[in-house]
């Protein structure tokens, strides 16, 4: 008899053969690095434009610490709207430079650098957009961060309201400044955390290409990208033209076990010995884990209700060993199943239980396409029209576990397919059903592909007149679609029909049981055409169940919404007078903004029938009218006290068509006692309104492991989380307070140092699944109505999550920046030191405060974020060579924050952090031509081991560490 491993690999290999998403076929295997590396050697096409500040190293590249502007030019920094005038806002900037030197493709792969943002990326969870990559500053959510481009708000990609910032041409960034202080005045709503601005090259003049192949040292995560943007300027440059593009596709790699710290099927178990005074750890993390019970061809649960129909019991009478369960090999005949130890509801250690861990994801399949053309039209020396589309699609594919049942289903003893030696062992003991768990490896992996769509309209027309006043009349139109298909879903009502199978006595052949009591179902009795469809399934041996029965209950499920945005604007900037000081600047707006989502799911999905996903149409929308002045008033400047004094105050009117009135303020101020050196305070009042999705949506549903206080004993359970229409807007508070230093005798070098504070009052919140079940345990009987019981067993089968206004969230830290940049043997050398160090991010709920700094394992809402992370680079240019180095530093802390804390949750809280090396090199080959690479985790450092308790453990759970590798880049750029 082959084992049951060889079971399962049949299983697996007859499973590849099921149906292919429809756009798997963009993302087939690239071309190799070698072929790749012969192409760029000969192909002088390949290079790019190398911009005159890509020449020369030694233009800043700067930050927070910002460079004083040349004489006449105008500069409009973030977090302000007014021109010329150097914000108390903290702001750091990402210039051409940093884009090249990281030869990055994508915008996530830029902004993952920046210590003050959390990386976040969707790498499998199926309920949210997978491969999406949003921006998230200082870890409060990505809904808390306002994403721009060129100034102007961008639109949600997907119905929850977040933005996937894949979606922007990185051929066309000039610069990137991150805002990290609060910005609502100047900006609205959402800019509770700050601000990330995309601001793009619209002057660009001649042709930019840059081609590029990267992929791990294991042969995998190929990812060719190419990019290119064109300008002209004609009718005596009075007309401009930009059109840009960009293409990547990235093969992902969906297999952590090909990682060697990713082979040893690691899990998070629950500990079968533990109580809360023996001085045994709750949990563990265990390697060679396995299902206690899910196999390939399945095996009856180790406990039940009645325990005659134990496994162990029925093994018993069937002969076998003391200690042993019960499973089915491939012939559908009980064999003995051997358990492992630290047996659990979910995992135990060692054992014969099937396990799926090796495939869990690191990355999914990306393919993406972004298109952009721009115009600029000078009607007259005062007045200038402006119009730019862009347009972006980006295409993912991720797979998960086969559909899993984890000891859920009932088998009786007239089964159809059940052997004649068990039927009589159930005789024997006198039980007319038992239970079975299964791993449907005949299903197929669960795939999941996603299309996001962005299109986006902008118009308008902008001027000047009088002395220095600008005014500028715009409209913004978006539309953007998202896309989800769930393949390999499952119909659960067909399942069950399917499984509870009897032999029809007329023709001595399987028949669902329901179809023989109900051959003529009236449409009423049988809406979905369940009964009179239904296909008997056989689920005793692996590869048992046929393709009929997978035709009949396995299908694909989809989810479909589009997001609409209309902004229209007026603006007015200038200097209405002047005090001793000098010009005052006034800036005055008013918006109006209408948002609106509507999402639709095939019907199974509306009546909740598929295994996962299932979700729920809506439609939702509201607008919203601000009005807005800022002012800058200089107090004194070149005096004996004050090299420059300034106060900066804005105000902000929102009216929100649901929830009423709110007003957001700002008030900073400038001082600079002497020119080395600079102060800087700000004081806020800032805004987020709940989005459609967390006002109306109707149910999310995911299946996530939920461990049930009252027996320690880890289950997949259903988590269904829905809108709350009584939400009301947040507020924050939001100070900061720095110093700028830029000493005279030291030339080239700046410094920063930037406290910051910020505190949300009724935060909008959902609290995890896991804590409404401890809560409600713990006597919190306000959170009980959210943990649905079987009546029967009292097993966890429901978690119902909702959003609501919390007390409080809260950050602070500090923020330090350093550049050097000084000539070295005949070259410039440039240093720079971004460091952020998070003192506190807690939520208070109820009077209960969680603190989640230091939170590197599990992720709870909201996710964890590091004490400390420090990036440091150096960049070297001397003639045709440029060179640089890069160490990222990512600080450990625990597990969960929230353990060992009354009780001994785990044996080892702690996670160590990492340290990671990238290098990069190019050469510029003629005056247009350069060659580049860059090699990122040069020391293949590999990711802690912190897995999550989901049937596929993802075993290095936290996104701050590298999962992927040593990833080696080259490429060309091209400028004509």
């Amino acid at each position: 008899m082959a084992s049951m491993a060889e079971q399962q690999q049949r299983v697996l290999r007859r499973a590849g053969a099921g149906p292919v998403p429809r756009r798997l076929r963009l993302l087939d295997a690239p071309l190799p690095l070698a072929t790749s590396l012969a192409m760029l050697s000969g192909v002088p096409m390949l290079a790019i434009p190398i911009s005159a500040a890509a020449q020369d190293i030694a233009a800043p590249q700067a930050s927070a610490i910002e460079a004083a502007p040349a004489e006449n030019q105008e500069i409009t920094v973030t977090g302000t709207r007014i021109s010329g005038f150097t914000a108390p806002t903290p702001v750091t900037t990402l210039g051409a430079a940093d884009l090249e030197a990281k030869a990055v493709s994508t915008v996530a792969d830029l902004l993952d650098d920046v210590p003050q943002l959390r990386i976040n990326q969707n790498i499998g969870r199926s309920s949210e957009p997978i491969g999406a990559s949003n921006a998230d500053l200082r870890g409060l959510g990505t809904q808390r961060t306002l994403v721009l481009i060129d100034g102007r708000r961008v639109a949600f990609t997907d119905p929850a309201g977040t933005i996937d910032t894949n979606i922007i041409p990185v051929a066309l960034i000039s610069n990137v400044e991150i805002v990290t202080g609060g910005a609502s005045a100047a900006y609205g709503s959402d800019a509770v955390a700050g601000v990330v601005n995309f601001m793009l090259n619209k002057n660009l003049k001649g042709l930019k290409l840059d081609v590029s192949y990267g992929q791990t040292i294991y042969d995998d995560f190929h990812r060719p990208s190419v990019s290119a943007a064109y300008g002209t300027s004609l009718m005596d440059s009075r007309l401009h033209l930009t059109v840009a593009g960009d293409y990547l596709r990235n093969s992902g790699q969906t297999s952590q076990a090909e990682r060697p710290w990713g082979d040893d099927q690691t899990a998070l178990l629950t500990n079968p010995a533990y109580t809360p005074t023996n001085g045994q750890p709750r949990l563990i993390i265990s390697d060679n884990a396995r299902f206690t019970q899910m196999t390939a061809g399945g095996v009856i649960t180790r406990t039940n209700l009645n325990p005659n129909a134990s496994g162990t019991a029925l093994a018993q009478r069937l002969g076998f060993a003391p200690g042993t369960g019960v499973q089915f090999d491939s012939n559908g005949n009980p064999v003995p199943f051997t358990y492992g130890t630290n047996i659990g509801g979910t995992f135990m250690t060692g054992g014969d239980g099937a396990q799926v861990t090796d495939g869990g994801n690191i990355m999914p399949e990306i393919e993406r396409f972004t298109g952009y053309g721009g115009l600029r039209f000078d009607i007259s020396d005062d007045v200038t029209f402006f119009t730019d589309f862009l347009y972006s699609r980006v295409d993912t594919l991720s797979d998960l576990t086969p559909n899993p049942d984890n000891g859920g289903l009932t088998i009786r003893a007239d089964n159809a397919f059940l052997a004649a030696s068990m039927r009589s062992a159930m005789t024997a003991a006198g039980i007319t059903s038992f239970s079975l768990g299964r791993m449907n490896y005949e299903d197929g992996d669960s795939l999941f592909e996603s299309r996001t769509q962005a299109r986006r309209l902008t118009f308008g027309l902008e001027g000047k007149f009088g002395t220095g006043w600008t005014w500028s009349l715009s409209g913004q139109i978006s539309r953007n679609d998202y896309e989800q298909l769930s393949h390999n879903n499952r119909i659960n009502n067909r399942w069950t029909l399917g499984l509870d199978s009897v032999i029809n006595p007329a023709t001595g052949q399987p028949i669902c049981r329901a179809l023989l009591a109900n051959p003529s179902p009236t449409a009423a009795q049988d809406p979905f055409g369940d009964i009179r469809n239904c296909v008997p399934i056989n689920p005793f041996g692996a590869g048992s169940v046929s393709d009929q029965a997978l035709a009949y209950y396995r299908g694909t499920s989809f989810t479909r919404s589009r997001q609409k945005q209309d902004v229209f604007a007026a603006n007015l900037s200038g200097s209405p007078f002047s005090t001793w000081a000098g010009d005052v600047k006034l800036a005055v707006g008013a918006e109006y903004r209408r948002e609106a989502t509507s999402l639709r799911a095939d019907a199974d999905s509306a009546a909740r029938r598929w295994r996962s996903v299932n979700s729920q149409p809506f439609s939702g929308e509201f607008d919203v009218k601000e009005a807005y002045a800022e002012i800058v008033v200089p107090l004194a400047r070149n005096v004996p006290f004050a090299e420059n004094l300034d106060v900066n105050g804005a105000f902000r009117y929102t009216d929100y068509e649901l929830s009423g009135g709110v007003e957001t303020w700002k008030v900073g101020a400038n001082y600079a006692p002497a020119a080395d050196v600079r102060f800087r305070a700000t004081l806020s009042r800032d805004i987020r309104a709940p989005n459609n999705w967390e006002l109306f949506s109707r149910g999310n549903q995911v299946i996530n492991a939920i461990i049930d206080p009252r027996t320690n004993t880890s289950r997949q359970t259903v988590q269904i989380t829905s809108g709350n229409p009584d939400l009301r807007p947040e507020k924050a508070d939001t100070f900061t307070a720095g110093v700028v230093f830029q000493p005279s005798f030291l030339p080239g070098f700046r410094a920063s140092v930037d406290y910051y504070r910020i505190k949300i009052k009724g935060a909008i919140a959902t609290v995890a699944p896991q804590s409404i079940v401890d809560f409600c345990e713990q006597g919190r009987t306000e959170f009980c109505s959210g943990v649905i019981r079987d009546p029967v067993t009292q097993i966890i089968t429901q978690v119902n999550v909702i959003p609501f206004n919390a007390d409080s969230l809260k950050t602070s830290g500090v923020d330090v920046e350093l550049q050097y940049r000084f000539p070295l043997l005949g070259g410039d050398l440039n240093l720079r030191a971004l460091a952020n160090h998070v003192s506190e991010l807690s939520t208070t709920s109820n009077g209960v405060t969680n603190d989640y700094v230091g939170l590197a394992g599990i992720s709870p809402p909201p996710q964890g974020i590091p004490e400390w992370r420090v990036n440091l680079d150096a960049n070297y240019a001397i003639d045709k060579f440029k060179l640089g180095a890069t160490y990222r530093y990512i600080d450990g802390g625990k597990f969960d924050t929230r353990f060992n804390t009354t009780v001994l949750d785990i044996a080892d809280n702690t996670v160590k952090g990492r340290g990671y090396v990238d290098l990069s090199a190019s050469y510029e080959l003629t005056s247009t031509i350069e060659l580049y690479g860059r090699a990122e985790n040069l020391f293949n450092v590999r990711p802690p081991i912190t897995p999550n308790g989901i049937t596929q453990p993802t075993i290095a759970n936290s996104q701050f560490f590298d999962r992927r590798g040593t990833f080696l880049v080259i490429g060309g750029r091209l400028r004509l």
